[in-house]
């Protein structure tokens, strides 16, 4: 269609150009009228091969549309079908009827879906999924300029829905196996310990043997919160971690929070900060305050741990609109380009966090958290400088049930 567009309007521009040719002929009189026939048939041909290639290109789009195993749904501005293709008739098991003369929510009447579909149209990419009828689908609606022609344009959204049912089917069976494997791992690894305290606490022992069960100790704890992470991960994508919403005071909750982090700052001879915007400090709002603080102690030991020696470290927290904002900023080598997107997947570690020690689950279990509180996780960084990461949450955190 846009194709199609394209060349009728490249073909207009050149029919307007040689008339303008005709005209600047006709007006200095030394037109000869004998190459009329020949400039006329020249411009047949050329509009035939334009008429050609617009309806090769159409035919074009029409093939990929068919074969793509995706469904794409086109809408314009008054939330209309403007073209579809059989896949997306197929995954939401409509009738052709209803795409050809229906809008996008009699397909998609739930609340949630228009809403989203909504601030797609106001110009943000968003992505959620259903269930309908046994199956998974999700959806990614992208906003999107749709050209009538050289002087007028609608707004319109790009619907990609796709069939996830396998795939998140395999991703319960591995949340499950996770789950399992920490749970069962626990009771030997708690049995290595006793056994190595017992060991030390004989005193029989040469040094040197003292020393490798020291080394035995030193690796069970890394074990132990290794499994720890992995089961509080588990946890919150198996939803089996439910919230307890209450109300409480932001100053008092957050210096409660700084104080349970001094020890590890002043061992590695950082300074902690607390920033709170004016007149949030006596206020108070509703959410999980053990998962909050769960949260920012993750954030806080980040920053802590990666920041040089007498450095300082800042939590921040601010209003934004109906949000709040929760900043932890520390001063450490930063977050390079290659390693952003990746940042928050489980056990992925940048170079630099190599040689600190720690599980690789602690992003991963604070962007899972944010979520389950109805909120995000996003950092901001300039490499060898610094590097901000903030949690916006909503004033009423949901109850998970």
């Amino acid at each position: 269609m846009v194709l199609g567009v394209n060349l009728l309007m490249l073909w207009r521009r050149r029919t307007r150009s040689i008339l303008n040719a005709f005209s600047a002929v006709n007006a200095s009189e030394e037109m000869d009228w004998d190459d009329l026939p020949r400039i006329w048939s020249s411009m047949e041909q050329e509009n035939l091969a334009l008429k050609e290639q617009a309806r090769r290109d159409d035919q074009l789009r029409r093939s990929i549309l068919t074969s793509l195993n995706v469904g794409i749904v086109l809408i314009g501005d008054y939330r209309q079908i403007v073209t579809y293709n059989p896949a997306a008739q197929k995954l939401l098991g409509s009738s052709p009827n209803a795409f050809q003369k229906g809008t996008i929510s009699g397909l998609l009447n739930d609340p949630e879906s228009l809403g989203l579909l909504d601030r797609a149209f106001k110009g943000d990419v968003c992505a959620w999924s259903r269930d309908r009828t046994g199956r998974i689908l999700s959806f990614h609606a992208t906003p999107l300029t749709i050209q009538a022609n050289a002087d007028n344009s609608d707004s319109g959204v790009l619907l990609v829905i796709q069939d996830i049912t396998q795939q998140e089917a395999l991703e319960q069976t591995r949340q499950k196996f996770v789950s399992n494997a920490s749970h069962e791992l626990k009771t030997p690894v708690t049995s290595i310990r006793v056994a190595a305290e017992n060991l030390m606490d004989d005193g029989w022992m040469p040094p040197e043997a003292g020393e490798n069960v020291k080394i035995i100790l030193r690796n069970v704890d890394r074990m132990v919160l290794l499994l720890n992470d992995i089961t509080e991960l588990s946890r919150i994508e198996t939803g089996a971690l439910k919230l307890e919403p209450a109300p409480l005071a932001i100053e008092a909750f957050l210096k409660d929070v700084i104080d349970s982090a001094n020890p590890l700052a002043k061992h590695k001879r950082v300074e902690l900060l607390l920033e709170i915007e004016p007149g949030l400090d006596d206020k108070s709002f509703v959410t999980d305050p053990l998962r909050l603080n769960q949260l920012l102690e993750n954030l806080l030991s980040n920053a802590i741990k990666f920041s040089p020696k007498d450095s300082i470290v800042n939590l921040s927290a601010h209003l934004t609109g109906q949000w709040i904002v929760f900043s932890v900023r520390d001063n450490g080598p930063g977050i390079l380009p290659k390693d952003a997107s990746r940042i928050f997947e489980r056990f992925y570690r940048t170079q630099s966090a190599r040689g600190v020690p720690g599980t690789g689950l602690g992003l991963a279990i604070v962007k899972h958290l944010s979520r389950v509180m109805g909120g995000e996780v996003g950092f901001e960084s300039i490499p060898d400088k610094e590097t901000t990461f903030f949690v916006r949450l909503p004033w009423e955190t949901p109850t998970i049930a």
